[in-house]
């Protein structure tokens, strides 16, 4: 539950994480590349990794294919200079973002609060998970307010951090019921979030090349 509180504060202080990045562009940028590093490294050495030692290859792939949807989604979603011109991409871009913040607030869960036969393989990673997701949250929440409010104004970019704040809670309080049910598989699901938070090292990646090249 302190993770959940945790990411529903950072999210209501967005508009101001958002200003003094705007402000402070030096500090945020060896901040943020501090954050890439820590993110890169729980995710390998202790969630990939040592999901494969209980899973086998299968953890790689479900990593592989986590990190595959939210990178195409952003690159489809948010590619340079895009702007939704429709009422049905607009729709689209919401649904996307819940189902983000709703994958995010499943991995929130404390297999604690679960029950206590939640890790059938020993391994235990949910702190790692949970801070991991808090810092990645942290960049891309800030990217998603400067997206819609530069395009859209600052109503609409209230409105998308809401919708994030009703996605992370349904995925908290639904995962809780499911990995409950199917206690077996909360480790692949965790190498799975893994993988889907290394599209913000990539997109992070591809950005820093892009200037590099320009």
């Amino acid at each position: 539950m302190a993770y959940l509180l945790a990411s529903l504060v950072l999210l209501a202080l967005t508009p101001g994480v958002a200003w003094a990045v705007q402000h402070f562009q030096k500090t945020s940028k060896i901040f943020a590349l501090f954050l890439i590093l820590l993110i890169s490294y729980t995710i390998f050495a202790h969630i990939i990794w040592e999901n494969m030692e209980v899973y086998g290859y299968w953890a790689a792939l479900v990593a592989v294919a986590g990190a595959m949807v939210f990178a195409i989604g952003d690159d489809f979603f948010f590619a340079e200079g895009r702007k939704p011109a429709t009422w049905m991409f607009w729709a689209l871009i919401q649904v996307f973002l819940f189902f983000h913040a709703t994958i995010d607030g499943a991995a929130l869960v404390s297999t604690e609060l679960v029950s206590p036969q939640a890790i059938a393989s020993g391994h235990r990673h949910d702190q790692e998970l949970s801070f991991s997701i808090l810092m990645h949250r942290m960049l891309f929440e800030v990217f998603v307010w400067k997206f819609f409010h530069d395009r859209f104004g600052r109503k609409a970019a209230l409105f998308v951090l809401v919708n994030i704040a009703s996605g992370t809670l349904l995925g908290f309080f639904g995962s809780r019921a499911l990995f409950a049910a199917v206690p077996n598989s909360f480790g692949l699901f965790e190498a799975f979030i893994g993988g889907a938070l290394l599209h913000l090292v990539y997109d992070y990646c591809k950005d820093q090349l892009k200037r590099r090249l320009v």
